[in-house]
């Protein structure tokens, strides 16, 4: 997916990316500011910007402050705008989201303007799914079928997860995979989200060293809004929990 610095406009087929958990959203803006993400505020519709960064996040109050930008003229059309839309990149993930009416303001001593937190947050990988590896105390895991009449199921674990797939370690005792083979009605469980109901294709295998596991690579064939939706929230959740060093935790 090719990203540019500019804000992307409204489109159906974006809303995939939108994220409207506040959860996933305190914890994106919280890391802006933590590691001081310089971001490209526009304002207007003739493309005028600034660059700032937050200063400062208060979920309580529903407020962030942004840095104010040092030059009179910038400040005064940025004050007088009726809502800004900002726009950062944190390691290949464009970020872009907007605020209201902004206010100015101070934090720490320093000259600030002020708007309440985003309603959603639009989350934009360069490449179009972003792959996490499940954690092992609180791993995702499958229920595949392995009789021919779909009654029996045999639980794996799931290794890694996208939007767009995923990755099982399998052992031929039940359920033996093949290439190109589409399986119908598995069940994903997905710790802190919930369950659903997907359909397979798998792509690839390849023998661990152990001569008995196989990591088997299959992916999502006609996957429902709903579906993708808790996948995009299951991804996500655990790519914060990483990034900040925490273990993952069920909601």
């Amino acid at each position: 997916m090719d990203t540019t610095p500019f804000p992307e406009p409204e489109a159906p087929d974006l809303e995939r990316y939108w994220l409207y958990s506040k959860f996933e959203i305190d914890a994106l803006i919280t890391r802006l500011c933590d590691d001081r993400v310089p971001m490209t505020t526009y304002w207007a519709g003739d493309g005028e910007f600034a660059v700032t960064q937050i200063m400062k996040v208060d979920a309580l109050r529903n407020e962030l402050h942004f840095d104010l930008p040092s030059q009179p003229q910038q400040q005064s059309r940025l004050l007088e705008a009726a809502e800004l839309v900002c726009v950062a990149f944190v390691e290949n993930v464009k970020l872009q989201f907007t605020v209201g009416v902004p206010r100015r303001s101070s934090s720490a001593g320093y000259p600030t303007f002020l708007t309440a937190l985003p309603d959603r947050v639009l989350r934009l990988q360069r490449r179009e799914y972003y792959r996490v590896r499940t954690p092992e105390s609180v791993s995702a895991s499958c229920l595949v079928p392995y009789s021919g009449d779909r009654a029996q199921y045999e639980s794996l674990r799931v290794l890694d997860v996208s939007v767009g797939g995923l990755a099982m370690l399998a052992y031929p005792r039940h359920f033996d995979p093949s290439v190109v083979n589409i399986i119908d009605r598995c069940y994903l469980d997905l710790p802190g989200v919930g369950t659903v109901t997907v359909r397979l294709r798998v792509a690839h295998l390849e023998t661990a060293s152990d001569g008995q596991s196989r990591r088997c690579g299959c992916e999502f064939i006609d996957l429902s809004p709903q579906a993708r939706m808790m996948l995009q929230r299951y991804v996500h959740r655990i790519d914060v929990e990483q990034r900040n060093g925490r273990s993952y935790k069920v909601a």
